[in-house]
């Protein structure tokens, strides 16, 4: 998304009037509150090409207006709901679809069968914080479906894209809902206050949005934590030389010194400092790049989509068991199982004994019922 369009749906969703002028000129008359949050004027006039600012800068009045956005763009508590009831996606031919995209390494499937129903998603958008001795923060976004626990993976990104187009409300009769609730921070979990309803759907579907959001977080942050992992072996292999060789230089002293008692005890005492000291000094190293993230949930949207629901039954030996599989019309895919042991989405996966469904890298070690599969 450009800065402009940034800077547009922000603000609007901020009770911010916001009118076009041109290619490169955007007024907008800000409330009161949003006049006092932001120090700016009743006013005030942006001129922003369209097109042009897609990297996060905006200089407006002498000062780096996207960090004087930041409270907006950060405020926890929003809380909206959008349907498109008229997003189709037809399946001709189900057991196809199903044949060419899911995958049981030791065991079978069979399409019971498919029907139109309607699911809705929450999707949440998440601050990450990494921090060691250096700090990084991201903004992801996760979707969960809060009917079939499936995960509709790239839906973030396309459901993005279909919202910012122009008019997409009237082309797909969209009709949508905004309830404020309060998202607090409470032992890494989160209490919501607002409509009841969505509050107990929320409390059921945020956890799950979080394990993906940890599983987004490692990713998002791979070239981060492989950067701190060759600092440390770095300094630790720079420690390891530097008391190598003060033990080196202790050894050739006691050598030569070796018939004198008391230059033999001397020695064995500095030998002994010098060892409590590098593993002091590795602990530091250790401790320095210690890695920390923290994730926090922001907003969050519920999506309502006419869907067609698969009724698959997966078989292993004589067991067998009942999962349902909807086929996403925004991403137009199936959407991935969970991997019940590592949480990630999956759709070619092994069965342990009792049918739990397990990723390629954690089978057959089955944490639900600890059974080693062949």
């Amino acid at each position: 998304m450009e800065l402009r369009s940034f800077l547009i749906q922000l603000l609007s969703r901020h009770d911010c009037l916001v009118e076009e002028a041109g290619d490169a000129e955007l007024r907008v008359l800000f409330p009161s509150p949003i006049q006092e949050s932001l120090h700016v004027g009743e006013l005030e006039i942006f001129n922003m090409p369209r097109g042009d600012g897609k990297s996060l800068s905006l200089v407006h009045g002498g000062r780096d207006f996207i960090e004087t956005l930041e409270p907006l763009a950060l405020s926890s508590g929003l809380f909206s709901a959008i349907a498109f009831p008229h997003l189709t996606f037809p399946v001709k031919e189900p057991a196809g679809l199903l044949a060419s995209h899911l995958t049981i390494q030791n065991g079978v499937f069979r399409l019971k069968d498919a029907r139109p129903g309607t699911c809705s998603y929450l999707m949440v958008h998440f601050r990450i914080v990494a921090t060691a001795d250096t700090r990084s923060e991201r903004m992801i976004a996760v979707a969960v479906n809060e009917k079939t626990r499936t995960i509709p993976v790239g839906m973030e990104a396309q459901l993005s894209y279909l919202l910012d187009q122009r008019g997409t409300k009237e082309q797909a009769g969209a009709g949508s809902l905004k309830t404020t609730c309060d998202l607090t921070a409470s032992s890494g979990n989160r209490g919501f206050s607002g409509n009841p309803e969505a509050v107990s759907d929320l409390h059921r579907t945020l956890p799950d949005a979080r394990e993906q959001a940890q599983i987004a977080a490692r990713e998002t942050f791979h070239d981060f934590i492989n950067n701190l992992n060759r600092r440390l072996e770095r300094d630790l292999a720079r420690l390891q030389q530097y008391y190598l060789t003060l033990a080196g230089e202790i050894e050739k002293r006691l050598q030569k010194k070796a018939r004198d008692p008391e230059e033999r005890e001397r020695a064995m005492s500095r030998f002994e400092a010098t060892q409590t000291d590098y593993f002091k000094k590795i602990q530091d190293a250790r401790d320095k790049y210690a890695l920390e993230i923290v994730i926090e949930p922001v907003s969050a949207l519920r999506v309502e989509l006419p869907v067609t629901i698969m009724e698959v039954s997966l078989q292993r030996r004589k067991a067998s068991r009942y999962v349902f599989i909807p086929v996403n019309p925004i991403t137009r895919r199936l959407e991935s199982l969970v991997c019940e042991k590592c949480r990630r989405p999956v759709l070619n996966f092994h069965l342990c004994d009792a049918l739990h469904i397990l990723c390629q890298t954690c089978f057959p070690d089955c944490p639900t019922c600890n059974n080693k599969s062949i």
